[in-house]
């Protein structure tokens, strides 16, 4: 009745206010909904964040020794899962104990010797002091060394700290990343004792994110990520095993520490002459002529497996520009540590793939239409 009583205009007015009352409500509950959803995923990312990194290694891990635990255990995926997580622990705890056994047997040894009153440096080479622009000032300084160890300790004490400071925090940080690895080990082997269960999960994420390509984007990072695992790390794990071989052999203090930064320099795509030429100049200066000699060949050949073996693994399924891949190890060192050195090669790696993937199907798709 009272509806009636409303002249027409008013009742034009009062149905416009009502129809934003409920565009004003609709809107507030959905900003609600999206702020309460947002913090919602920033709560999840905060809780996975720290797994991130070992998640993704795991994953890269499992899909590169796939095709080897399939052929080797076909219907026993189960037991293919176990038998890796345990040869993978095994990899990882094998040459971190001989690192960390080089490294704290070198400092004992040192150390004991320095207490007695017993430490021994071998002296320089007269042909040390005609070494362009060094020579002079490093023989006198070996020399000193030498003669009077504890004045020159004294004199670069604070230097001498700082070195220790940053090699603390460098063990700390490798400590962590041997705790990831082997938690990467484990997830790898969960994930490739259900191989099949994970596949069949990935595909329908993929073709939300890309629809109609998601099939093929998948098989895509897996091939790149198997191509990098071989042509990359595969390549780098070979450099520092033969590296920590010959090293042995000659009689290298701390060998595991040694071959570790040859390793590392492999997966950043730098040549390993950067730690083997060091070591090659201190054994010609320590050890006997025929020793270093042979050295220097094996730190040749060393070198030389970079060039030959890594087109080779590279090359099958998709080649990755090595500018990728430098970055990618640098950045992932910078970001995560000694573990984002492997990951950020492989992911970046991956990365530049797909993202050159959606840019040649675009250009299909625009040409098509």
């Amino acid at each position: 009745m009272l509806v009636g009583l409303v002249e027409p205009g008013q009742r034009g007015h009062l149905e416009t206010d009502r129809s934003e009352q409920v565009f004003l409500g609709r809107v507030t509950a959905a900003t609600i909904r999206v702020v309460l959803l947002g913090a919602w995923i920033v709560w999840c990312l905060q809780i996975v964040l720290p797994f991130v990194i070992p998640i993704l290694w795991g994953a890269i891990i499992a899909t590169a020794v796939l095709p080897l635990v399939e052929r080797l255990f076909p219907k026993r995926p189960l037991l293919g899962g176990v038998v890796f997580g345990v040869v993978g622990c095994a990899i990882v705890l094998v040459p971190s104990w001989l690192f960390l056994d080089s490294i704290g047997e070198f400092c004992i040894r040192i150390g004991k010797q320095w207490s007695e009153g017993k430490l021994e440096i071998p002296p320089p080479r007269a042909d040390v002091a005609d070494w362009p622009l060094v020579g002079k000032k490093l023989h006198a300084l070996w020399v000193q060394l030498v003669d009077a160890p504890a004045s020159v300790v004294e004199r670069y004490l604070p230097q001498l700290r700082q070195v220790g400071r940053w090699l603390m925090q460098s063990l700390a940080g490798l400590t962590l990343g041997i705790l990831q690895s082997l938690f990467a080990v484990v997830l790898a082997a969960a994930f490739l004792a259900k191989a099949d269960v994970t596949q069949r999960a990935l595909v329908p994420v993929a073709e939300r994110i890309a629809p109609r390509h998601g099939r093929r984007l998948l098989d895509l990072a897996r091939d790149t990520v198997r191509s990098v695992a071989k042509g990359v790390l595969g390549v780098a794990f070979l450099q520092a095993l033969l590296a920590w071989i010959g090293m042995r052999v000659a009689g290298v203090p701390a060998p595991g520490a040694w071959s570790l930064l040859v390793l590392i320099l492999a997966v950043a795509q730098l040549p390993s002459i950067l730690v083997l030429g060091p070591v090659t100049v201190y054994l010609f200066t320590s050890a006997s002529t025929p020793a270093a000699v042979g050295f220097l060949v094996w730190a040749v050949l060393v070198g030389l497996i970079d060039n030959v073996a890594k087109p080779l693994l590279l090359g099958r399924g998709v080649r990755v520009p090595m500018l990728v891949i430098v970055v990618g190890a640098i950045g992932g060192m910078v970001s995560s540590g000694i573990i984002g050195l492997f990951v950020g090669a492989v992911v970046l790696g991956v990365g530049y793939e797909l993202f050159a993937e959606w840019v040649r199907v675009t250009e299909d798709e625009a040409a098509s239409t």
